[in-house]
């Protein structure tokens, strides 16, 4: 009787409670042996096993940094041998474009030895400096590293030809600092004749990520030196001289550089055998502790989990959930399985609702294409008004007819999938041609870039831009109104700009608009506006949309910033999913 009422008061107990009980023990005790025994006197023979240990570690990461520096060194030798750069430094460019055309060149060459080892990501550039100029490969800085300072060319000179690496500078891109080795070397012909200075630019990165991956403790300092002790870089520790031991290691690198490391004395020190069986009943308790109190926890939560687990499974499979399980427990794990049953029972409520809204939806799609005009049907009657213009010789209305032919081909023709920018161009001047029957005084430019022509766009993209503009900007205008469409490549970007001389908006209304597409305010009216940026949000992503500047009287201008993408891109990029599926 006394063990079933003290499982109903262990029941009543909420979770946090309970695992405070159950952990407190296992945390606390272990916790004070530990702290006894860091705190207690510590030998020497600890002090040698941990310098033996971390010397061990120490030889593994000198020869991974020595593989590093190696491997980049090789990389260099291969550039400075290869009969091909050779070749194509040799000779003086004709011209800029041909100076160019050399360093497309040398950036394909690089591209083989650079893809081919994962470290080369920490290569920033690559700089070959001749007496005709700097052929550049990655990332450049607004001094060029500094490969045009003469004490550095001389010490590179002086090297006759081997790698010469220099400490670590900060260098700059005009947007961040950051930390680079430089490898130099001579570039010199099978005859020996002097064709220049390759540099390697290489980030600290490289070093500085095998540095800090060590499996010492938290405490130890790691620093590279040069020959005469001088520290190149660290892992960043700092710790007082009071608590500081000296380096227990060093090892020379192929290039004369040093790695040396230095641990703290409060932190290198095993457990105390003085202690070692106190600590032992210490922890003998703890288990037997943990033990018992993990088993109180296996009644009550993990057996009513797996209850729930077992609910949650035939939830899944579609067990009614009149015919799901009450469980008994802790008070959460009763309250957890209550709430996924009643949203089991909503959850069907919700899906017999889906299936009869589904069929009414049907049902009136159903009602609705039985109502439409068939398209050829359309076509036919368009035509027959297109020969009875042509027969009465009304060339207006054959011109219109055959615009608003080719809007309902355009229309109706395909998925919806993006088209050619010159495709939805074409339809424009369709579309504006039927415009100018009612909208007689009005010019419509474009001007577009050659290489976004076959940039692909969303279909009727910019036609509901043309007709805001000829509605709300150039109807109720007294002069002559003018409609321009400019695209041009920015980047990535496609920039398309729909600009008119209309009445244009208020700075308040244009700075209401732009905050809307950016869902910053709620939209009141605009509409068509906000649903072609949403359209391109939800298409494209993010990143792209619509932004408008304007002033009263003064016409609006609509940007639309657009991913430039082709229809070889997406061949490529089509082709490289299936690859992936495969």
């Amino acid at each position: 009787m006394k063990r079933r009422t003290l499982r109903q008061h262990w029941r009543k107990i909420r979770l946090p409670m309970k695992l405070i009980l159950v952990f407190m023990p296992l945390i606390i005790l272990p916790a004070l042996a530990g702290i006894y025994m860091v705190t207690s006197s510590y030998t020497s023979t600890s002090k040698e096993m941990a310098s033996g240990y971390s010397s061990d570690l120490l030889n593994l990461m000198m020869q991974k940094i020595d593989d590093r520096l190696r491997n980049y060194e090789q990389l260099s030798k291969q550039l400075i041998t290869d009969s091909q750069v050779h070749q194509l430094i040799r000779e003086k460019p004709a011209s800029n474009f041909n100076k160019m055309e050399i360093e497309n060149e040398l950036n394909n060459k690089i591209n083989v030895w650079w893809l081919g080892d994962e470290q080369n990501k920490y290569i920033r550039s690559i700089k070959i400096s001749t007496p005709f100029g700097i052929y550049s490969y990655g990332k450049s800085d607004l001094n060029n590293y500094g490969i045009s300072n003469p004490d550095y060319i001389n010490k590179i000179r002086a090297g006759s030809g081997s790698a010469t690496w220099f400490v670590p500078e900060t260098f700059t891109d005009g947007q961040q600092e950051f930390d680079s080795f430089r490898i130099g070397r001579v570039i010199r012909d099978t005859k020996l004749n002097d064709l220049g200075v390759l540099t390697v630019v290489v980030d600290t990165e490289a070093i500085h990520s095998i540095i800090s991956n060590n499996n010492f403790q938290e405490d130890a300092l790691l620093r590279l030196l040069t020959k005469d002790g001088e520290t190149i870089l660290d892992n960043g520790v700092q710790f007082t001289e009071a608590n500081r031991m000296s380096a227990f290691s060093e090892h020379s690198f192929h290039n004369g550089w040093r790695l040396s490391a230095e641990l703290s004395l409060q932190a290198m020190y095993a457990p105390i055998y003085k202690v070692s069986q106190l600590s032992f009943i210490i922890v003998l308790i703890c288990i037997l502790l943990g033990l018992a109190v993990i088993q109180l926890m296996a009644t009550d939560l993990v057996i009513p989990i797996q209850k729930l687990n077992a609910n949650m499974k035939q939830g899944i499979k579609g067990v009614k959930p009149g015919n799901l399980k009450r469980v008994k427990g802790a008070i959460e794990i009763v309250e957890m399985n209550d709430t996924f049953i009643s949203v089991m029972f909503e959850i069907e409520q919700l899906i017999k609702q889906a299936v009869r809204q589904e069929a009414k939806k049907k049902e009136t799609e159903i009602r609705v294409l039985q109502n439409q005009l068939s398209p050829h049907f359309l076509y036919n009657t368009l035509n027959s008004v297109r020969w009875m213009a042509i027969i009465q010789k009304q060339d207006n209305i054959k011109e219109m007819v055959d615009s608003l032919n080719q809007l309902l081909t355009y229309s109706f023709r395909g998925t919806g999938a993006p088209v050619p920018l010159s495709e939805e161009l074409a339809i424009l001047n369709s579309y504006v041609n039927i415009q100018k029957v009612r909208f007689q005084h009005f010019r419509f430019q474009i001007t577009i870039e050659p290489q976004v022509e076959q940039a692909l766009i969303l279909k009727f993209l910019l036609q509901p831009l043309i007709e805001n503009a000829l509605i709300h900007g150039l109807s109720t205008l007294d002069r002559a109104g003018e409609v321009t469409i400019k695209g041009q490549l920015s980047g990535t970007s496609l920039l398309l700009t729909v600009t008119d001389n209309g009445t244009g908006l208020s700075e308040e209304r244009i700075a209401h608009l732009n905050r809307v597409m950016k869902r910053q305010e709620e939209p009141k009216d605009h509409f068509g506006l906000y649903s072609i940026h949403e359209r391109i949000q939800l298409h494209y992503g993010s990143r792209y949309g619509i932004f408008i500047s304007g002033a009263p009287g003064q016409g609006l201008s609509i940007l639309l910033s657009l991913p430039y993408q082709t229809a070889d891109e997406q061949e490529g990029t089509a082709d490289a999913q299936s690859d992936d599926r495969r």
